[in-house]
Formats: C-alpha cells, structure tokens, sequence
C-alpha cells in the first residue's frame, strides 16, 4: 500500500493505493497520472536513493523505469521514494510504502491497482508547479473578479480543488486497468 502526497502544496493533496509489486515503475507512473488527473504530456522520473528511472528514452540517462518492477526494489513498509513529473512545474511525489501485503489468493489471475483514499482535486495541468498551484487557489477563491471568470474560462467550471471523487477517479482507474493501459 502506498501513500502518494504532492509536497509543497497545503492543504495537502494525497492517495493511498494498492499497488501489485509487479507493476513497473511506469505503469505505476499511468496510475498516478489517472489519480491524479495529469494528462501525461511531460516527462517523469522516480527517484530512490541514489538511483534515477526514466521513461525509456534516448536521451534518458536514468534506468529503464518499464523495465523496472516494483518487486525488483525491494521496498518494504516505511521506505520511500520519489516520483516527479512536468520538469517544468516540477511536481514532486513523496511515496511512501505504508505496507506490504501478500499477493492475492491463487484464483486471481492479475491484481489490478486500487485507489483507497485521498483528499482534494489533483492540479490542474501546466498550472505552474506548487506555486502557480497555489495562486489559482487563490484565484479562485476570489469568484468577482475577471482573473477568476478567466480562469473558470480555462479550467471549466466543474474544477473545485477542495473535491476529491473517490468513486469517479477509482472507476477511472479500474477501468484503465481492465483495458490494459495501466
């Protein structure tokens, strides 16, 4: 089971989750997007001790973050990682491996990931890391104003960063797992 919580933004924004330890690194990286609400448009690293994992890239000079499973670390209950996306915003992850548990009876073929908890809406993309993050907040919580019709404009009108829909984003990810794109 892992805790995933967005550092630098307060109130914070979380997800607990069951993880099968023989996800790879990226597929762990097409759930986070899903829990999150990231549209996977930049770039991502996860970061444990000393060593780096990459999407498998020409450029990349990280280990092979596909290739790598969750099993293959070694983590147990207490460790911790870090997971970083949109090298320009900057988004870092904390990950922290809260428990881990025995695979499932025999009778199940494939355990899918589980979302269990969490609290508030992911950011929006491209908002600006924790601070732009934390300026539409701000925004928003001023409803009068022309910078938040704008900004309602761009982020639509159903986006409220206090709501996080248990129900909506574990379907999501259920559904994503059953159609093999996680």
């Amino acid at each position: 089971m892992l805790r995933v919580t967005i550092r630098e933004i307060d109130p914070p924004i979380w997800r607990r989750l069951l993880i099968p330890d023989q996800l790879t690194l990226g597929q762990l990286h097409r759930v986070l997007q899903l829990v999150f609400g990231w549209q996977d448009y930049h770039l991502y690293a996860f970061e444990l001790g000393e060593r780096r994992f990459e999407a498998p890239d020409a450029e990349a000079e990280g280990e092979d973050a596909a290739a790598t499973t969750l099993r293959t670390l070694g983590l147990n209950a207490g460790a911790e990682f870090v997971y970083r996306y949109d090298f320009g915003d900057d988004w870092e992850h904390e990950i922290l491996v809260e428990e881990v548990r025995p695979l499932p009876a025999a009778d199940v073929e494939e355990p899918w990931p589980a979302l269990l908890d969490g609290a508030r809406a992911g950011p929006p993309e491209d908002c600006g890391g924790a601070h732009g993050y934390a300026e539409l907040v701000a925004t928003l919580g001023r409803p009068r104003t022309r910078a938040c019709a704008e900004l309602r404009e761009w982020l639509g009108e159903g986006y409220d960063p206090a709501v996080f829909d248990r129900w909506a984003i574990g379907r999501i990810l259920t559904l994503a797992a059953v159609w093999g794109a996680v």
